[in-house]
């Protein structure tokens, strides 16, 4: 006999099941399991695809669960929204999630997380329009490559300036 299979949607924040759909068995394969479960398997839940029923074990013996045939449709419904990949692509600068659910529908959300601000004039003042809507980290580089310092002043989730006390250019990468 193949082993038993739940699958369950699962909300860890408020810890608790959110949906879950059992293997479905025939009721032949059902009274097949009883003769291998006892009091300690009590509450093992089956679905019976030859009664169309949801079956649990009390401890001795199978009892009909009462459930509607619409509360199974939903069940049904709501197992068919799970998702089962979750693929994530990035470049530079964006990354974009897409979620596959059991049913072959997707959903994908882009989003920009770094910023490269390439300062092609010398200057002792940097300002930087990032839209990112956050107050991002900054490390700042000459036309050399060489690490520098500057006085970082976020003046809104989208924009800052960057201080130096001389005039050079190159690249500022913010995420």
């Amino acid at each position: 006999m193949a082993v038993q299979k739940i699958y369950v949607d699962y909300d860890f924040n408020k810890n608790q099941i959110l949906n879950a759909k059992l293997q479905p068995v025939t009721t032949a394969q059902r009274n097949a399991l009883a003769s291998g479960y006892n009091s300690g398997d009590a509450g093992i839940v089956v679905f019976d695809t030859t009664l169309q029923l949801l079956f649990t074990w009390d401890g001795n013996q199978w009892d009909q669960a009462s459930i509607s045939s619409e509360q199974i449709t939903q069940i049904v419904e709501a197992f068919n929204k799970t998702v089962v990949d979750i693929d994530i692509t990035a470049n530079t600068t964006t990354r974009t999630i897409t979620l596959t659910y059991r049913d072959g529908f997707s959903i994908s959300d882009s989003f920009t997380f770094s910023y490269i601000h390439n300062q092609t004039g010398s200057s002792t003042t940097w300002t930087v329009n990032h839209n990112l809507n956050k107050y991002p980290s900054v490390s700042i580089v000459d036309s050399a490559n060489t690490e520098v310092i500057g006085e970082v002043e976020h003046i809104d989730t989208n924009n800052l300036t960057i201080k130096f006390s001389a005039a050079f250019s190159g690249k500022a990468y913010i995420n």
